[in-house]
């Protein structure tokens, strides 16, 4: 029997780290993503291992085929149950006043990153039991917010490609995951979270919690006979359904 193993990308931080814990507890192997090793990932390893659990810091830039690669050749297992492309990144504009190089960044990042990733392991999931993928979408991919224009059609690339990976390969189950407002620390410190304003426009008049998404991630790659394939599953409390104010 082998161990189960995820490989999740952007483990320095808020919904990242919350998956890696989450994974920790539930008996998995967890290989942790970050671009450079810092004190945030290497304290997630030793809480991880504090509480019994197992893993190994990947450091490779998703957006860098080579780094992958090199990357790849650290993976000491020979099988991979869960990956889960949730590294990303977000900068705010107006659609007309993003720069090409924004743009190439958001799109490198948020979609070929993950492509990326997924093409390196591919031949791995597909050999493994019940292999899973999770890609971290967001409702902005589903109901573009304004501000956000290059990082929403990134979003949206993203759903729409695990749709299509979900057609192609039959031994792998797809989803995406898209997140609402998130309580992340970072959120949390700006000074609007603490304005009750905020939440009039989510039904559920609060933020998701990373704790929640990676108890879905669970859900979704520990459920192997969940009759839901090549689906994005919105997490956001109502907010996609609400009017525009």
């Amino acid at each position: 029997m082998h161990e189960r193993t995820a490989l999740v990308t952007g483990c320095s931080r808020g919904i990242g780290m919350a998956i890696c814990r989450k994974l920790a507890v539930t008996g998995f192997y967890i290989y942790m993503n970050c671009r450079k090793k810092n004190d945030n990932i290497e304290g997630l390893l030793s809480e991880i291992i504090s509480i019994g659990g197992k893993g190994k810091i990947l450091e490779f830039d998703i957006r860098d085929k080579d780094q992958i690669q090199k990357a790849r050749k650290k993976f000491i297992h020979d099988n991979i149950n869960l990956l889960v492309n949730n590294a990303g990144i977000l900068k705010d504009n107006l659609l007309y006043e993003v720069e090409l190089d924004s743009w190439n960044d958001i799109i490198q990042t948020n979609f070929f990153g993950a492509v990326s990733v997924f093409d390196e392991w591919k031949s791995i999931l597909l050999k493994s039991d019940n292999p899973v993928v999770i890609n971290i979408g967001s409702i902005s991919g589903v109901r573009p917010r304004k501000g956000q224009g290059a990082y929403s059609v990134s979003k949206a690339m993203i759903i729409e490609w695990t749709k299509q990976q979900a057609l192609v390969y039959k031994g792998i189950r797809f989803y995406v995951i898209s997140p609402g407002p998130v309580a992340t620390d970072m959120i949390k410190s700006a000074p609007w979270y603490t304005d009750p304003g905020s939440f009039k426009r989510i039904p559920l008049a609060r933020f998701t919690e990373p704790e929640e998404i990676a108890g879905l991630i669970h859900l979704l790659a520990d459920n192997v006979h969940l009759f839901i394939n090549g689906t994005n599953i919105i997490f956001d409390g109502g907010f996609t359904q609400t009017i525009k104010e």
